[in-house]
């Protein structure tokens, strides 16, 4: 029965497109809830054997709020990011498949300007040597004589 779900690669896509992404936030969610569990056993052990019954609720209680932070950790850490990776890439996507007519418009656009903290020093005139001084005083000299 399983043999053909394997030739037809099923549980590799599978593997491939769901479980591969979120092994380690599995494994680690796992192992968290077999912590907890194994914490509440001991606890609930302890209890027992010093005669505060009292206490077991709270066992029960911190078990199932450690089930739900695991839980919640999962969804948090895990699932939140893979929905920003496909977010990010059905972007790409899009981007890429603009029609040529897009593409020339996005093109042609001005780009916004970008202010470095250079900005005054490009807009300032350019720096001249004393040749260049003396070479332009030589010309207005020339034209003034003429």
């Amino acid at each position: 029965m399983l043999m053909p779900l394997l030739r037809s690669g099923v549980l590799y896509v599978i593997w491939r497109r769901h479980i591969r992404q979120r092994a380690l936030g599995i494994i680690v969610t796992v192992l968290a809830i077999l912590a907890v569990n194994l914490i509440h056993t001991e606890a609930f052990a302890f209890f027992k054997a010093t005669e505060r019954l009292d206490l077991a609720p709270l066992a029960f209680y911190f078990r199932w709020l450690g089930w739900l932070l695991a839980g919640i950790g999962y969804l948090w850490f895990v699932e939140r990011k893979i929905a920003k990776a496909s977010k990010v890439t059905r972007a790409q996507k899009n981007g890429a498949g603009k029609s040529p007519r897009q593409a020339n418009k996005a093109e042609t656009k001005k780009p916004k300007e970008q202010h470095d903290g250079f900005d005054a020093l490009r807009n300032n005139t350019p720096l001249r040597s004393r040749a260049e001084i003396m070479l332009e005083r030589k010309k207005r000299e020339k034209s003034d004589r003429t």
